[in-house]
């Protein structure tokens, strides 16, 4: 349902991982909203989130942002110290969520 996140650098441990810490309708909202999620990936690897895997196992819900508004909206932040903030704890995340809403 999700190994299409093998094609963007998550290994299958990770993926055992996203499985067994997220239900089955979340599996199966995140492999609907694929494109959504790629471009989240994307987006994290290329302003250099490093901890995508722990996201995507204990806050898959940051991956049903719209892409569009995250952009819209993280482009009035530092960027580059919310990356630090999330690269050192993934807990951080909320700050995308602070940012968003």
């Amino acid at each position: 349902m999700i190994d299409f996140l093998k094609e963007y650098g998550i290994d299958d441990i990770s993926i055992n991982n996203i499985k067994n810490n997220n239900s089955e309708s979340t599996l199966f909202d995140l492999s609907c909203n694929k494109d959504n999620c790629i471009n989240l990936i994307n987006y994290m690897k290329n302003i250099g989130i490093m901890n995508i895997e722990e996201l995507l196992t204990y806050e898959i819900d940051i991956f049903f942002i719209d892409y569009n508004k995250l952009l819209s909206k993280i482009s009035n932040y530092n960027i580059n110290e919310i990356v630090r903030l999330i690269n050192s704890d993934y807990n951080n995340i909320d700050l995308l969520y602070n940012i968003i809403n």
